[in-house]
């Protein structure tokens, strides 16, 4: 059955997810590319956790000795690991108490597309291996293959979901939000859009884009947020609102944490700081609060609004700092006093960071 006619089974599994996500399991999904030239990776997994091999890139294939070896290396693959002799292998590993229930749960979700739609999306994931990866040879030609199993479809799915087929790493890398979350979300997606789709909704680079909007929070209230950005996008219009996923493959770059600087810092009219006990030990978080930690020292406080979970301190937050609190105010509640913000921040004249920087002759 295809995915269009399979939406009571997305129902049934977005709210499976759902009641998961509620529960913060200690669970992570990461990923690491085990490459034939290089050491293989040393970290030591939790207990229990699973591994498998989501793609692989055999390498360029030219001549008849090399055609003789990738039969060779086809018929005496592994069932579990693939192909020998791979250049580049994408393994994904799923760890922490739950996994045995995410397993379950994932294979479920990976067997929602019918062949057609599988074969399609492993065409989408080889082209963006093989472009990446395309010998200069022109005698030779790029191999490379995607794993059907339907945990592998799934796990695919959420990095392809995500911008992020093709990493270029070869240490053991969290994938965010955990796994459940991130199921979650990607199925909601499905139920919408009836086909498998990236997240990003963007294509315009971020440092040319001015931001009404600049959202900062935990993974674990993604949730919640997620239905405030989509409010807020729907009433402000295209690259109106910075919130991570609308942007995921144009965030998986080095030297993130200027970029970041410059969005929360100077390229948005109005910061909204989702605050929870997670917040603090977060490492993406810690960059954004960076350059929020800086709008507070430079005193503009009518660019800041906080959102509070809980009374969990905040470094550089102080008790009588004012707040909106999300155990009061619904997602659509908090979207309207963002907007009402930026309503009254526009009547005010309030400018970007970076517009009043220009306007300020130099001492």
């Amino acid at each position: 059955m295809s995915l269009r006619k399979n939406t009571s089974e997305v129902r049934r599994l977005i709210a499976a997810f759902e009641q998961q996500a509620d529960a913060f399991h200690d669970i992570s999904f990461s990923v690491f590319v085990v490459a034939s030239d290089r050491e293989p990776l040393q970290d030591k997994f939790l207990q229990p956790n699973h591994a498998i091999t989501l793609w692989q890139y055999y390498g360029a294939v030219g001549t008849e000795a090399e055609l003789s070896k990738l039969m060779r290396d086809i018929a005496t693959r592994d069932p579990n690991w693939g192909v020998r002799g791979a250049e580049l292998s994408l393994m994904g590993v799923i760890q922490g108490p739950a996994t045995p229930l995410f397993l379950r749960m994932a294979k479920r979700a990976g067997s929602l597309f019918n062949r057609k739609e599988v074969d399609a999306f492993k065409l989408q994931i080889l082209g963006d291996i093989l472009e990446k990866e395309a010998s200069s040879r022109t005698d030779a030609k790029p191999f490379g293959s995607v794993n059907s199993n339907p945990l592998a479809v799934w796990l695919n799915y959420l990095l392809y979901h995500l911008s992020l087929p093709r990493l270029d790493i070869t240490r053991l890398t969290p994938i965010e939000p955990e796994p459940f979350s991130l199921s979650l979300l990607a199925l909601e997606s499905l139920l919408t859009h009836s086909q498998m789709a990236r997240s990003d909704k963007s294509t315009t680079a971020l440092a040319d884009i001015r931001f009404k909007v600049a959202l900062s929070f935990p993974g674990e209230r993604r949730r919640f947020v997620d239905s405030v950005a989509g409010s807020l996008r729907e009433a402000l219009g295209a690259d109106s609102v910075f919130y991570d996923l609308d942007y995921q493959a144009q965030l998986a770059r080095p030297n993130l944490d200027t970029l970041l600087q410059d969005v929360y810092g100077k390229n948005s009219e109005l910061v909204v700081v989702f605050l929870s006990a997670e917040y603090s030990s977060k490492e993406w978080c810690g960059l954004e609060w960076r350059a929020i930690r800086e709008i507070i020292k430079q005193r503009r406080d009518e660019q800041l609004l906080f959102v509070r979970f809980d009374d969990a301190s905040i470094d550089g937050l102080f008790s009588h700092d004012g707040y909106l609190d999300a155990r009061k105010h619904d997602e659509d509640a908090i979207a309207r006093f963002i907007l009402s913000r930026l309503e009254s921040m526009k009547s005010s004249g309030v400018k970007l960071a970076r517009d009043a920087y220009q306007e300020t002759p130099p001492k």
